[in-house]
């Protein structure tokens, strides 16, 4: 889902400014992904939800690069679609008027 049809940015805290700057303090302006991307020079530029959902605690927020936090919830998305997809399947059964 694109950022200009989110609902996210209504669902941040009044004191966002304020979080995602201690962020940015806390990483030194670094990206601390766990797996970098080839595109990431290691300066971040976004705070990420570590968990998906509406915990904005300090625990839950790391600093990353545009590129690396693309990738991530490029995964998270994949990941949501899978399972999805692995709920629409029906299980397979005979046929109940097919001959055994």
């Amino acid at each position: 889902m694109a950022w200009s049809t989110s609902d996210r940015a209504s669902r941040l805290p009044a004191n966002w400014a304020a979080i995602r700057q201690a962020v940015q303090d806390r990483a030194g302006g670094m990206c601390q992904a766990k797996h970098h991307v080839r595109d990431c020079d290691g300066i971040g530029t976004d705070a990420d939800h570590i968990v998906q959902g509406d915990d904005h605690s300090m625990g839950n927020l790391q600093w990353l690069s545009g590129p690396c936090h693309k990738a991530k919830t490029a995964e998270e998305t994949a990941q949501r679609n899978r399972k999805r997809a692995s709920m629409r399947k029906r299980p397979s059964e005979q046929h109940p008027g097919a001959i055994r």
